[in-house]
């Protein structure tokens, strides 16, 4: 079962992924302050706005993400004085991901300062946009592919004919 925006954010449909997930955080406004589904909802609503260009919205999702997972290592710590190796094991996953966000952070900043260095669209031959890249690339293979497949096609009508040639020649030679 997909979350809310994925679909959107495979299909590279990242300003509905933003509204997605958005309506998604709205929906779980009554779990708890430290649940790790809201924190997942934060980074993928960061992830779908960094894609979506909008870099500082994408910063605090991510900061969201990693202050609602520190919140919930430090209840887990409270709670649990001494705690049974689920809870050691959960402590310990969820201590990972916060470098992993910050890291995307990292990144996420550092595709804002690109962007802010790259000429705007429609300037002097500048065009070579990396959307535009991946379009062309998918549409070459897709042409590499269907001739992969006609070759492959031809091979077999020709055998059909070179076999209905032999028994014409077997036929002929029974008469």
């Amino acid at each position: 079962h997909p979350r809310p925006g994925e679909v959107s954010l495979e299909n590279e449909n990242y300003s509905q992924a933003v509204e997605d997930i958005k309506l998604c955080l709205e929906k779980q406004k009554n779990l708890p302050k430290d649940s790790r589904l809201v924190a997942e909802s934060h980074y993928q609503l960061g992830v779908a706005q960094g894609f979506n260009a909008q870099y500082d919205e994408a910063v605090e999702s991510l900061n969201s993400a990693i202050t609602i997972i520190k919140e919930k290592i430090k209840n887990l710590n409270e709670t649990h004085k001494t705690p049974s190796d689920d809870i050691k094991k959960e402590i310990s996953e969820l201590e990972a991901l916060v470098p992993e966000i910050e890291e995307k952070i990292v990144d996420t900043k550092d595709v804002k300062k690109e962007a802010e260095f790259k000429p705007k669209e429609g300037e002097e031959g500048f065009s070579t946009d990396s959307k535009d890249a991946k379009m062309t690339k998918s549409v070459s293979t897709i042409a590499v592919k269907r001739k992969a497949e006609d070759d492959g096609t031809d091979t077999k009508v020709k055998k059909v004919a070179a076999d209905g040639e032999k028994e014409t020649e077997k036929t002929a030679a029974a008469v």
